[in-house]
Formats: C-alpha cells, sequence, structure tokens
C-alpha cells in the first residue's frame, strides 16, 4: 500500500507538473532546408517548428533526409532574423511563430475576476461576421502559440479569433511555478476571457480546446454567467476523463492499475495536495463528461483526435461521441499528442470550417 501511494504520488506529480525546459540542440540552416539532430520527434512527418536561440523562428516540413545522427527537413518559413546559420534550438508542435501571420491582430489584456490581465490575441478576419467569436484554449505545458495552430480555418470561417492565457500556463508564470490543477481553477480565467469577448460584442461564441483546454471549456460551459453564448465546441484531442488519462500514463510507464488509483487518490486527498503543492484537493475522478455524472453537453460539438494518441486516449472521444448524440468525431491517424494539424492540416481545417458553417445554418 505504502509503496503503491508513493508511486502514485510521483505519477500525479508527473500528471499536474509545469513543463521544465527544453534543451536546445544545435540546428543548421542551410538554403531551404534544416538540419537538426535526429530524435522520436524530428523524424516525425508533417509540419513544425524550431525557435532559435535568438528567437528567431523556422517552419519546417518534410523529412528530406536522414543520416549519421541528422535529419534533414525541408524549410517551409523562417522570420526575418532566421538567416543561414549554424546555432541552437528547441524542437516544437508550433509552428506558426505569430498571430499575425493567420490574419489582422491585436494584443489585448483580459481583465481577470481575480485582480491583474491575462494576455490574449484577437485576430479578425478580412470578412468577419458580427457577433461571432471563437475562444481558443491551449492545453497542459503549452502555451498561446499552440492554439494558433486551430485560429486560421475558424477565421477562414468569418469568424473573430480569442486565443487566452490562464493562470499557471508557459505565460503567467515560470516553468517552475505552478502545478496545474486539471482545469479546476484555471476555467475562472477562460470565464474572464467569455465576459471579455461579450462586453466586445460577441453574441455567438464556440469554446475551441486542446487537450487539458477541454476540460476547462468543459468547466466554464457549467458556471459561466454567459453560458448562454456558448453556442457550440470544438475539442482537439480533449481530456473528457481525466481517470482515463491518468491510468493510460501508468499503463505507458508499464505500471500496475492499482498505482493509477493511488496516484488519484493523492490528488484528490488535502494531505496529497498539499505534498504536490497544489492549492486545494483535485478531484480527478469526477471530471468526467463521458458517462453522465456531470451532465450531458447538449451543445453541438466537433471532436478532432488520433486513434494513436499516446497521451489522451482516443476510446475517451470515442465514448463522449457515442454519449451525447450533438456530437461528432473526426478522427486522425496521426502520431503524438495533439499532432492532428501538423501531419494532417488539410482534414483538419476542413473539418473545422465545415462544422461551423454547418453550425450557422442550423
Amino acid at each position: 500500500m505504502a509503496v503503491n501511494l508513493a508511486v502514485g504520488g510521483y505519477v500525479a506529480r508527473r500528471v499536474i507538473a509545469p513543463r521544465s525546459s527544453k534543451l536546445a540542440v544545435p540546428v543548421r540552416i542551410v538554403g531551404d532546408t534544416v538540419v537538426i539532430p535526429t530524435s522520436e520527434d524530428t523524424v516525425q512527418p508533417g509540419r513544425y517548428g524550431i525557435w532559435l536561440s535568438n528567437g528567431a523562428h523556422v517552419a519546417v516540413g518534410d523529412v528530406l533526409h536522414s543520416d549519421n545522427g541528422q535529419v534533414t527537413r525541408a524549410l517551409v518559413f523562417r522570420t526575418n532574423s532566421a538567416g543561414d546559420e549554424s546555432t541552437t534550438g528547441v524542437w516544437s508542435s508550433q509552428y506558426i511563430p505569430s498571430p499575425d501571420q493567420v490574419g489582422t491582430s491585436t494584443t489585448v489584456a483580459v481583465p481577470l475576476t481575480l485582480g491583474d490581465t491575462a494576455e490574449a490575441w484577437q485576430i479578425r478576419p478580412d470578412t468577419a461576421v458580427g457577433g461571432r467569436w471563437t475562444i481558443h484554449i491551449h492545453g497542459l505545458r503549452s502555451s498561446r502559440f499552440g492554439a494558433l495552430r486551430s485560429t486560421p480555418a475558424t477565421v477562414d470561417a468569418g469568424w473573430t479569433s480569442l486565443v487566452v492565457s490562464y493562470a499557471g500556463d508557459d505565460e503567467r508564470l515560470p516553468a517552475e511555478g505552478r502545478p496545474s490543477s486539471l482545469g479546476t481553477s484555471e476555467w475562472v480565467d477562460v470565464e474572464d476571457a467569455l465576459l471579455y469577448a461579450v462586453s466586445q460584442g460577441a453574441k455567438e461564441i464556440v469554446l475551441v480546446a486542446w487537450s487539458m483546454g477541454a476540460t476547462i471549456a468543459l468547466l466554464a460551459l457549467e458556471d459561466s454567467s454567459v453560458k448562454d453564448r456558448v453556442v457550440g465546441l470544438i475539442l482537439v484531442a480533449p481530456a473528457v476523463q481525466w481517470s482515463r488519462v491518468v491510468t493510460n500514463a501508468t499503463s505507458a510507464a508499464h505500471l500496475p492499475s492499482t498505482v493509477a488509483a493511488a496516484a488519484l487518490h493523492v490528488l484528490g486527498s488535502p494531505i496529497g495536495a498539499k505534498a504536490l503543492h497544489l492549492a486545494e484537493p483535485v478531484d480527478a475522478r469526477s471530471l468526467n463528461w463521458i458517462d453522465g455524472r456531470r451532465g450531458t453537453v447538449t451543445l453541438p460539438t466537433l471532436i478532432l483526435h488520433s486513434r494513436y494518441d499516446p497521451v489522451v486516449p482516443f476510446s475517451g472521444s470515442a465514448d463522449f461521441v457515442a454519449s451525447h448524440p450533438e456530437a461528432q468525431l473526426v478522427e486522425f491517424s496521426t502520431t503524438g499528442h495533439c499532432n492532428e494539424p501538423n501531419q494532417n492540416l488539410e482534414l483538419f481545417n476542413h473539418s473545422i470550417t465545415t462544422w461551423l458553417k454547418k453550425l450557422v445554418a442550423r
């Protein structure tokens, strides 16, 4: 029992801990190619980004060659400060370096109920439909740059996009700062983003949420004072049942199911919360929108999820759709977590724009 609790505490800490800084690796830009050391991530198909040590960004595409511990990929885009050079950089799924690449953008300050403000990007389409907004919510251990990947489709559909930050993410606190409460406290900042959007004229809002962002969106949908303005959900690789996510993590580490139960217990206990530096216990078992414990989601919902997601099990999305008649699932065959737009951008964007058009036509 003691061993299970100890290991369960370790698993719980790994689940909620802020992301540690990624190590920079050698990067060589040569003409229209980028050379970077071979790793599990850098050989994945699709489009990705590299943040260089000077703050510049390059987007890379197809793998052209891989040999002797180096992979050569096509250079798709580079910011002006990224010339032909040998430098260091950090690999990322973030292939859009700025909201300006999506559309006319403004950095805005969202007033927070708890005090201070949170930065957000507001992106306006060329032919905006008055009163229609999408709010993009990134996942755990991420930032607004990750959620930028869903904005081209929503902007193309004529919806204003608001890409938000929230307490404990990469922007609001340093990596060693605050563990995640799996959305149970973070949703309040997204409620403030909803209030901001309404104050700016939003009449219809679709929440576009990634991974743990889906938990935040669903919690906001339950308790927001302006939830009547939310007309739909778009969820990417969504965490809709946290006990399943934790069980998947222990299984991937070849640990027994009893460790998953212990991790859930640690998260939900006052002693465990104190040891994990949480403000209050997190009842991860209750974060479950599949079997009706939290009530049925009645809004039209689009889920985009890969069958091979190693972090958030695809089975959760399939079961969610099976129990929610207003939900639709678009299945991907991509590798990694939240890599749906990286590896199949055409299907990703088409699914979102088509779904938004049908939503408007209802």
